[in-house]
């Protein structure tokens, strides 16, 4: 696994967890959203995917490509948490974008390291280098 894919992971559960927590008086995030909430919750599983695919795969092209998603789409999510705390600004709403920001910032990051644990070093042999010429 990469450095910054458990901080992608991290912050998928913040969000989910958020959505259980209070948005408002007497709402959770379930309930104070119609389909922002699920939108939510889908965003941050593609977050959770990307350490649980570094995880259970061999190689780095499907962690790669699970993290060139979550990159790409995660973002909105802190957009749409940042609009939900313009009108509702509780703990729920606040550690909604906290583990927003984590997710995307960890699917980012993980892009930038070129380490690949896991993988097999590859056998080349070694040949001594041809003998010079005489010029």
């Amino acid at each position: 696994m990469r450095k910054a894919e458990p901080i992608a992971g991290l912050g998928a559960l913040l969000l989910i967890i958020s959505l259980f927590l209070p948005w408002n008086a007497h709402e959770t995030g379930w309930e104070a959203m119609s389909v922002i909430d699920i939108l939510l919750a889908l965003l941050a599983l593609l977050a959770l995917a990307v350490p649980v695919t570094s995880v259970a795969t061999k190689g780095p092209a499907k962690a790669v490509g699970t993290a060139v998603l979550a990159s790409a789409l995660v973002w909105p999510a802190i957009v749409l948490v940042a609009v939900k705390l313009l009108s509702d600004s509780s703990s729920g709403a606040w550690l909604a974008l906290a583990g927003a920001i984590l997710a995307w910032a960890g699917s980012w990051f993980s892009l930038k390291d070129e380490s690949t644990p896991g993988a097999a070093v590859p056998d080349v042999p070694r040949r001594p280098a041809p003998p010079r010429e005489a010029a």
